[in-house]
C-alpha cells in the first residue's frame, strides 16, 4: 500500500527520510505498549498476592482438621490452592470450598482483599458465627452460597450493595432477625434462598422490585405478617415457596399475575380468608400446596383452569361447600388432597376424568352420597383415602379396575351392603380399612387373593358367618382387626403362618373352638385381643413366648388350665387380662418378675393358693384385680410397695388375717375393694393415707373394733361400704367433713350414736344403716338422738342424785367464779364498744387501703393518673359488681381496677379488724387458675377492687368473636375447662374456709395470653355487707343458676358445680348450651337422636378432632351432664371433677357415634379398639 503523503515523483532521499520517521514512530509506540502491559500485570500480581494472603490468614483461624484439608494453601500463588480458580490475569475469581467439612468463622476472612471474586461457594461446612458486613465489598460477586452451615445473627444489609449478584443462598443456618429491605436492590437476582433459618418479621415489600427473580425460597422460618401484594410484580418467578412460617392474612389477589409460576407452596402458615379466584390465572402452575392454614370459603371454580397442575393440596383448612366439578378438567393431576376440611355434598363424578391420578385424599370432611362408580376409571390410583365422612350406599364394584391400588381406606362412614367380590382383583393392595360402617354379609373368600395385604381392618360392622379358609393365604398381615362384628366359627388355623402378625383383635364376636396353633409361635405379636368370644382350650398349650407383646386380653372366654411360666418371658407385657375364664391353680411366683406390667386382671376364675410376696416387685403396676377366685391366706405386706397402684380388687376370695397397714403406702389408690373375704381385727387407720381414694369397700368381712377417724382424711372418697362386719362404737365426728361422699353402707354392724351430719348419711336409705346397736339420726327408721338421751338420763337418775351433792358443794365456788367472769366481760365489752366506735369514726374520715405494699394515697393517685380519672378509653368490661378499667402503673405493672356499683352505705365497714382479716384472706389466695386479688380501696368518692390484669378478656367474649374463637383451638378449650375445675376445687376444698363463688359465668372466666383460665369475682360478695343492694335473694346469673336456688336462697358449693357444667358445655359448643341444659337432661326423643359432634363448635370442625382431644371432649361433656343434674346431691364435687379431668379415658367408639343421650345416661358404650 502506498502512503498518500508520497507521490511517485518524489526523490529517493525523501523516501529515505520518511522511512526513518516511520521506524521511529513505531519504536516509540511499541515501548509505550510494553510499559502499559507491565503496569497492568503488576496490578494483577499485587491483587493475586493480596488474595493469597487473605486466604492464608483465614486458614490460620480455622481448626486443625480444616487446616489439614487446605494443605495446598501454603504459598503466594492462590491459583494452585484447593477450591480456588483464577481469571486470565491470575486474580482469584472463584472460591468453592463446599462439602469439605471446614469449621471456623468468616470474621477472619478479609473480603476487601478479594474484590475480584465472582463466586463464593462455602455450602455444607460447619462455618459458624456472623456474616461480616464487609462481605458487601465483593463488588463483582455473581453467586454467594453459604447454605448448610451454622451461621447465626442477622443477614447484613450490606448484601444489598452486591449489584451484580445473581444467586444468593443462605439456607439451612441459624440466621435470625428480619430480612433486610436492602435485598430489594439486587436488580439482577435470579435466585434467593433464605429457607430453614430462624428469620422473623414480615416479608419485605421491597422484594417486589426483584424483577429478574426466578426462585424465591423462604420456607421453614418464623416469618410473620402478610404476603406482600408487591410479589405480584415478579413476572419471571417460577417457584414461590414460603411454607412453614407464621404468615397470616389472606392470599393476595395479585398473586394471580405470576403467569410463569410453576410451584406455589404456602402450606403450614396462619393464612385465612378465601382462596382468591385469581389463582385460576396461574396456568403454568404444576404444584399448588396451601395445606395446614385457616382458609375458608369454597374451592374456586377457576381452579379448573390450572390444566398443567400435577399436585393440588388444600388439606387441613376450613374450606366448605362442594368439591367443584371443574376439578375434572385437571387431567394431568397426580395428587389431589382435600382432607381435613368442611367440604360437603357428593364426590363429583367428573373426578373420574383424572386418569393420571395416583393419590386421592378426601378424608375427614362432611361428604355425603355414594362413592361414584366413575372412580373405577382412575386406573393409575395408588392410594384412595375417604374415611371420616358421611358416605353411604354400597362400595361400587367398579373398584375392581383399580389394579394399582395399594391403600384403600373407607372407615368411619355410613356404607352399607356387602364387600364386593371384585375386591379380590386388587392384588397390589397392602392396606385395607373398612371399619366403623354398616357393612354386612359374610366376608368374601376373594379377600384371600390379596396376597400383599399387610393391614386389614373390618371392625365395627355387621359382618356375620365364619371366616373363609382363604384367610390363611394372607401371610404378610401385620395388623388384623375384626372386632365388634357377629362372626362365628373357628379362627383360621394359619392366621400367623407368615410370622409377621403384630396386632390381632377379634374381640366381641362369637368365635368358638381352640386358639390357632400358628398364634402360639407368632413371636412378632405386639397386641392380642381375643376377648368376649367362646374360645376353648388349655391356656398353657395355646400360647407361647412373645418377646414384643405389650397388651393381651383373653377375658370372657372358656379357656382352662393353670397360668403358665411363659408369661414371665414376655418382657414387654404391660397389660394382661384373662378374667372370666376357667383357670385354676395358684398364681405363679414368677409373675412378680414381670417388671413392665401395669395391669393384671385374673378375676372371675377358680384360682387358689396365696398371693405371693413377689407381687410387691411389680413397681409399675397400676391395676390389680384378683377378685372372684378362691385365693386364701394373708395379703402380703409387700403390696404396700406398689406406689403407683390405682385400683386394687381382691373381693370375693378366702383371704384372712388382718388388712395390712402397709396398704396406706399405696398413695395413688383410687379404688380399694377387699369385700367378701374373712379379714379380721380392726380397720387399719393407715388406709386414710390414701388421699386420692374414691371407693372403699370392706364389706362382708369379720372386722371389729372402732371405725378409725382417719378414714375421713381422703377428701375424694365417694363410696364407702363397711357393712356386714362387727364394727362397734360411734361413727367418728370427722365423718362430718366427708363432703364428697355420695354412697354409704354401714349396715349389719354394732355401731351406735348419731349419724354424721353429712348428706350421704342424712339421705341414706334405711337399708344402708339397719341392723346396728344404737344408731340415731334424722333418717326414717332410726330414733331421734334426743329421745335416746332422755332415756339414758332416766336410767342413771339415781347416780345423778349422788352427783348433785358434790355439785352443791362446788356451787359456791362456781358462782363466785361466774360473778368474776361477768364483771370482767362487762368491762371488756364496754371497752370494745369504745374501740369499735372509734374504728367506725376512723372509717368515716380515713381511706382504707390494702393493696400490695403501696402507700394507700400514693397508689390511689397512680390509679387516677393511669386511668385519667377512670376515662372511658381505659374501659375493659362490666361485671355484676362494677365496671372494670385497665391501669398501667409506672413500675410497669398492669392491673384490672373494678370500680364498684356500691353506695357508700353498702361499703361501710362495721368491724375494721374483721374486714382487714377478710381482705388478708382473699389476698392470700394463691392458685394459678384464680385471678390474683390485690386489695380493696374505700374512699368517700369512689370504691374499687384491684385485680391481676388478663390480656384476652373473658371466655364469653372470646367465644362470641369468630376469629378469636377459631384461634381458641380444642387443646386450649380443654385446658380452660380443666383450669376452671381446678380453681373451683381449690375454692371449695383447699381454702382455710370453703369459698363459694355464687355467680360463676363465662363472663368471669378470664383468659391470659396463653389462653389459661382464671376465675374472677370469686370474693366480691364477701366484701359487701350481707344486707347490701348487691346481696340478692337468688345468687347468680340467669342461664347459670342451679335450679334449687328457685326455692332456696342459700347457695352451696353444688350451685357452683351446676354453673361449671354450663360453662364446660359452653366452652366446647362455642355458645351457651341453652336448651341442652334442661332438655337434654330429660329423656326426650330429640335428646336420644342428637349427636355430640353436631352440637360442638362447628367453627373448629369437630370432624377434625384428633383422638386425644376427642377423648377429652367426650369426658368433659360427660362430666358436664353429671354436674347439671337437678338433684344437687347427685352432682359430683369439684374435687372429683378436677381429679377425673386429670386422666385420659380411652374413647372406644368413634366421636361421630356418641350421642348426648349416651352421655346423659353416663354409660357410653365401650367399643374395644386394637
Amino acid at each position: 500500500m502506498v502512503s498518500p503523503f508520497l507521490s511517485s515523483t518524489q526523490s529517493p532521499l525523501a523516501v529515505f527520510f520518511f522511512s526513518l520517521f516511520l521506524v521511529g514512530t513505531t519504536s516509540f509506540h511499541g515501548a509505550s505498549i510494553s510499559a502499559s502491559s507491565t503496569s497492568f500485570s503488576t496490578i494483577h500480581v499485587t491483587k493475586s498476592k493480596d488474595g493469597a494472603e487473605a486466604l492464608l490468614n483465614w486458614k490460620s483461624t480455622l481448626d486443625n482438621h480444616s487446616r489439614s484439608l487446605l494443605s495446598s494453601w501454603h504459598n503466594d500463588n492462590p491459583c494452585s490452592f484447593t477450591g480456588v480458580a483464577c481469571d486470565d490475569f491470575g486474580a482469584i475469581a472463584h472460591l468453592n470450598l463446599s462439602y469439605l467439612g471446614l469449621r471456623g468463622t468468616l470474621e477472619g476472612l478479609d473480603f476487601s482483599r478479594l474484590t475480584s471474586v465472582v463466586s463464593l461457594e462455602l455450602a455444607n461446612n460447619s462455618i459458624y458465627g456472623f456474616i461480616p458486613s464487609s462481605i458487601g465489598n465483593l463488588s463483582k460477586l455473581n453467586s454467594l452460597n453459604l447454605c448448610f452451615n451454622e451461621l447465626s445473627g442477622d443477614i447484613p444489609p450490606s448484601l444489598g450493595m452486591l449489584e451484580g449478584l445473581h444467586h444468593l443462598k443462605l439456607c439451612a443456618n441459624n440466621l435470625s432477625g428480619h430480612i433486610p429491605g436492602e435485598i430489594g436492590q439486587l436488580d439482577f437476582l435470579l435466585e434467593l434462598d433464605f429457607s430453614k433459618n430462624k428469620l422473623t418479621g414480615p416479608i419485605p415489600i421491597s422484594l417486589g422490585n426483584l424483577s429478574s427473580l426466578i426462585h424465591l425460597y423462604l420456607w421453614e422460618n418464623q416469618l410473620s405478617g402478610v404476603i406482600p401484594a408487591s410479589l405480584g410484580k415478579l413476572g419471571n418467578l417460577t417457584e414461590l415457596i414460603i411454607s412453614c412460617n407464621n404468615i397470616s392474612g389472606s392470599i393476595p389477589r395479585e398473586i394471580g399475575d405470576l403467569r410463569n409460576l410453576k410451584f406455589l407452596y404456602i402450606w403450614q402458615n396462619g393464612l385465612f380468608g378465601p382462596i382468591p379466584s385469581e389463582i385460576g390465572r396461574l396456568t403454568s402452575l404444576i404444584e399448588l400446596e396451601l395445606s395446614s392454614n385457616n382458609l375458608i370459603g369454597s374451592i374456586p371454580n377457576s381452579i379448573g383452569n390450572l390444566t398443567s397442575l400435577s399436585t393440588l393440596d388444600l388439606c387441613q383448612n376450613r374450606l366448605s361447600g362442594p368439591i367443584p366439578s371443574e376439578i375434572g378438567r385437571l387431567t394431568y393431576l397426580i395428587e389431589l388432597m382435600l382432607s381435613r376440611n368442611n367440604l360437603n355434598g357428593s364426590i363429583p363424578s367428573s373426578i373420574g376424568n383424572l386418569s393420571s391420578l395416583s393419590l386421592l385424599y378426601l378424608y375427614k370432611n362432611g361428604l355425603s352420597g355414594s362413592i361414584p362408580s366413575e372412580i373405577g376409571r382412575l386406573t393409575s390410583l395408588i392410594e384412595l383415602d375417604l374415611p371420616s365422612n358421611n358416605l353411604n350406599g354400597s362400595i361400587p364394584s367398579s373398584i375392581r379396575n383399580l389394579s394399582s391400588l395399594t391403600f384403600l381406606s373407607l372407615y368411619e362412614n355410613e356404607l352399607s351392603g356387602s364387600i364386593p367380590l371384585e375386591i379380590g382383583r386388587l392384588t397390589s393392595l397392602k392396606i385395607l380399612y373398612f371399619s366403623v360402617n354398616n357393612l354386612t354379609g359374610p366376608i368374601p373368600a376373594s379377600i384371600g387373593s390379596l396376597a400383599n395385604l399387610t393391614e386389614l381392618d373390618l371392625s365395627n360392622n355387621k359382618f356375620f358367618g365364619s371366616l373363609p379358609s382363604e384367610f390363611n393365604k394372607l401371610t404378610r398381615l401385620t395388623y388384623l382387626a375384626l372386632y365388634y362384628n357377629d362372626l362365628e366359627g373357628e379362627v383360621p388355623e394359619d392366621v400367623c403362618l407368615g410370622r409377621s402378625l403384630q396386632k390381632f383383635s377379634i374381640s366381641d364376636n362369637h368365635f368358638t373352638g381352640p386358639i390357632p396353633t400358628s398364634l402360639k409361635n407368632c413371636s412378632t405379636l405386639i397386641r392380642l385381643r381375643l376377648d368376649k368370644n367362646q374360645l376353648t382350650g388349655n391356656i398353657i398349650d395355646a400360647f407361647g413366648i412373645y418377646p414384643h407383646l405389650n397388651y393381651m386380653d383373653l377375658s370372657h372366654n372358656h379357656l382352662r388350665g393353670e397360668l403358665s411360666w411363659k408369661w414371665e418371658r414376655c418382657r414387654n407385657l404391660m397389660s394382661l387380662r384373662i378374667s372370666n375364664n376357667n383357670l385354676f391353680g395358684a398364681i405363679p411366683v414368677i409373675f412378680g418378675r414381670m417388671a413392665q406390667l401395669q395391669l393384671l386382671d385374673l378375676s372371675s376364675n377358680n384360682l387358689s393358693g396365696e398371693i405371693s410376696r413377689e407381687m410387691g416387685n411389680l413397681s409399675m403396676l397400676l391395676e390389680l384385680d384378683l377378685s372372684s377366685n378362691a385365693i386364701m391366706g394373708n395379703v402380703p405386706i409387700e403390696i404396700g410397695f406398689l406406689s403407683h397402684l390405682t385400683h386394687l380388687n381382691l373381693a370375693s376370695n378366702n383371704l384372712s388375717g388382718s388388712i395390712p397397714m402397709q396398704l396406706g403406702s399405696c398413695k395413688s389408690l383410687l379404688s380399694l375393694n377387699l369385700s367378701r373375704n374373712k379379714f379380721q381385727r380392726s380397720i387399719p387407720p393407715e388406709i386414710g393415707n390414701t388421699q386420692f381414694l374414691e371407693i372403699l369397700d370392706l364389706s362382708y368381712n369379720i372386722l371389729s373394733e372402732h371405725i378409725p377417724a382417719e378414714l375421713a382424711i381422703p377428701r375424694n372418697l365417694q363410696i364407702l361400704n363397711i357393712s356386714h362386719n362387727s364394727l362397734s362404737g360411734y361413727i367418728p365426728h370427722a365423718f362430718d367433713n366427708m363432703l364428697a361422699l355420695t354412697s354409704i353402707d354401714v349396715s349389719y354392724n354394732d355401731l351406735e350414736g348419731p349419724l354424721p351430719n353429712v348428706k350421704a348419711f342424712n339421705e341414706a336409705p334405711f337399708e344402708a344403716i339397719q341392723h346396728n346397736k344404737g344408731l340415731c339420726g334424722n333418717v326414717i327408721g332410726l330414733p331421734n338422738c334426743n329421745s335416746i338421751k332422755i332415756k339414758k338420763r332416766n336410767q342413771h337418775a339415781r347416780a345423778r342424785i349422788t352427783i348433785i351433792l358434790i355439785i352443791s358443794l362446788l356451787g359456791f365456788l362456781f358462782l363466785s367464779c361466774t360473778l368474776i367472769v361477768v364483771v370482767f366481760v362487762f368491762v371488756n365489752h364496754h371497752q370494745r364498744r369504745i374501740i369499735k366506735r372509734k374504728n367506725n369514726e376512723r372509717v368515716n374520715y380515713l381511706d382504707f387501703m390494702s393493696i400490695l405494699s403501696y402507700d394507700g394515697k400514693v397508689f390511689y393517685d397512680r390509679i387516677i393518673e393511669a386511668t385519667e380519672g377512670f376515662d372511658s378509653k381505659y374501659y375493659v368490661g362490666e361485671g355484676a359488681y362494677g365496671i372494670v378499667y385497665k391501669a398501667e402503673i409506672s413500675e410497669g405493672q398492669t392491673f384490672a381496677i373494678k370500680q364498684t356499683f356500691s353506695s357508700q352505705e353498702d361499703v361501710e365497714i362495721v368491724d375494721l379488724v374483721s374486714f382487714e382479716r377478710e381482705i388478708q384472706a382473699l389476698t392470700n389466695i394463691r392458685h394459678r387458675n384464680i385471678v390474683k386479688f390485690y386489695g380493696f380501696y374505700s374512699h368517700p368518692q369512689r370504691h374499687f377492687l384491684v385485680y391481676e390484669y388478663m390480656e384476652r378478656g373473658s371466655l364469653r367474649t372470646t367465644l362470641k368473636d369468630d376469629q378469636r374463637a377459631i384461634e381458641f383451638q380444642w387443646d386450649k378449650r380443654i385446658s380452660v375447662v380443666r383450669g376452671v375445675a381446678d380453681a373451683l376445687s381449690y375454692m371449695h376444698h383447699d381454702c382455710s374456709s370453703p369459698l363459694i363463688h355464687r355467680d360463676l359465668t363465662s363472663n368471669n372466666i378470664l383468659l391470659d395470653h396463653d389462653y389459661e383460665a382464671h376465675v374472677s369475682d370469686f370474693g366480691t360478695a364477701r366484701l359487701l355487707r350481707p344486707d347490701s343492694s348487691n346481696w340478692t335473694a337468688i345468687a347468680g346469673t340467669i342461664g347459670y343458676i342451679a335450679p334449687e336456688l328457685a326455692y332456696s336462697a342459700v347457695p352451696t358449693e353444688k350451685c357452683d358445680v351446676y354453673s361449671f357444667g354450663v360453662i364446660a358445655l359452653e366452652t366446647i359448643m362455642g355458645k351457651h348450651p341453652g336448651d341442652h341444659v334442661s332438655r337434654e337432661c330429660s329423656s326426650s326423643a330429640q335428646a336420644k337422636s342428637t349427636m355430640l359432634k353436631d352440637v360442638l363448635d362447628q367453627r373448629l370442625s369437630p370432624s377434625r378432632l384428633g383422638l386425644r382431644d376427642a377423648q377429652d371432649v367426650v369426658l368433659i361433656a360427660k362430666l358436664a351432664f353429671k354436674c347439671l343434674q337437678d338433684n344437687p346431691r347427685l352432682r359430683p364435687t369439684m374435687q372429683h371433677v378436677s381429679h377425673e379431668l386429670c386422666f385420659q379415658v380411652p374413647l372406644d367408639m368413634p366421636l361421630s357415634a356418641v350421642s348426648l343421650e349416651q352421655l346423659r345416661d353416663l354409660n357410653v358404650k365401650k367399643m374395644g379398639a386394637i
